[in-house]
């Protein structure tokens, strides 16, 4: 401490009357501005200390408002620095209560996409297995189709084999049939042929017969 002081008078005394008088009232307004940012603090901390409070208690506004005003009449040095240690506990304290929850809903967050993927990889298995099942279903009915298909195709081979062997059946019937027509109707010319010369003969007979009378 003794040198430190040595080494400032020192400095102030290779200083002119004017730079000391600039530097000390340098240090006289930064002295009076770290003692209003310590004020502004004390007062930051305390309004905020009583906003919980009022939360808890606003049926007590009025007393708190006096205890306020006592407290900032009897505060002194010490309390304030326990006031500060309290207050850096205190966000300290809360800090690590925030990081453990962060570090909480990390671990929730990577367990609920641990589960996720499991469900994911449950339903594709899901998936693919009604996919197979579908597609042993597909491949069942285009079996029975294919099944029905050939046996239809047989069916009409068959039916047209018949059909074909009726056909030429009837074919047969019909020209059996027309030929025996046929031949009736020649006939039956022949015969109406016949029986004509058979009648002009007849008449020429009997023209024959009438002359000679």
């Amino acid at each position: 401490m003794g040198k430190k002081g040595k080494g400032k008078g020192n400095k102030l005394a290779k200083m002119s009357e004017e730079e000391r008088a600039r530097y000390l009232q340098m240090r006289a307004d930064m002295e009076e501005e770290t003692r209003r940012r310590k004020m502004q603090l004390i007062a930051m901390y305390m309004k905020n200390k009583l906003k919980r409070e009022d939360a808890f208690c606003r049926l007590n506004m009025a007393k708190i408002n006096q205890e306020w005003r006592s407290i900032l009449r009897q505060v002194k040095i010490q309390d304030l620095r326990r006031e500060i240690l309290d207050v850096a506990q205190f966000f300290e304290q809360a800090l690590k209560r925030k990081d453990q929850v962060i570090q909480r809903l990390i671990g929730d967050i990577n367990s609920t996409e641990d589960m996720y993927a499991n469900l994911q990889q449950s339903h594709m298995e899901n998936i693919d297995h009604i996919i197979g099942i579908h597609r042993s279903r597909i491949e069942f009915f285009w079996r029975i189709y294919e099944d029905d298909k050939q046996a239809v195709l047989r069916e009409y081979k068959q039916d047209a084999a018949i059909y074909k062997d009726l056909q030429a059946e009837k074919q047969q019937q019909l020209e059996c049939v027309f030929y025996q027509l046929e031949e009736t109707s020649d006939r039956a010319i022949k015969d109406n042929h016949e029986a004509y010369l058979d009648r002009v003969e007849d008449l020429k007979s009997g023209v024959s017969s009438g002359s000679e009378v």
